[in-house]
């Protein structure tokens, strides 16, 4: 572990979701539910990040391995080559409903022209 003490681990651990995030430390308590004053505490040692904030963070952030948050084993971010392949997905059907949207559209203006 480094000399580093578990604990301290996972308080790193959150420290890099909440640079992930994006947020700053107010607004990212707010949007995993937890006390500011809290969550600050437990990033600065003065308590124990607690179970309550684990799971906040877990179910507020889906792509983040629990693994990795609890354990420190693998990457932070969670497989989603299944996630991807939905968005391509998604993507492709978008991309075929504009192009029919913009045949239907020149349609119209054939129709209208007539």
């Amino acid at each position: 572990m480094g000399g580093l003490k578990f604990a301290d681990m996972i308080q790193e651990r959150v420290k890099a979701i909440i640079a992930y995030s994006g947020l700053n430390d107010s607004a990212f308590a707010k949007k995993v539910g937890i006390q500011q004053m809290t969550l600050w505490r437990q990033i600065n040692g003065e308590r124990k990040v607690s179970l309550e904030t684990v799971m906040a963070i877990a179910e507020v952030f889906p792509e983040i391995d629990a693994n990795w948050l609890l354990r420190g084993s693998g990457s932070m971010l969670a497989d989603n080559s299944a996630q991807e392949k939905r968005l391509d997905n998604l993507i492709d059907v978008i991309s075929m409903q504009q192009e029919t949207i913009k045949n239907l559209q020149e349609k119209i203006k054939q129709l209208q022209n007539s």
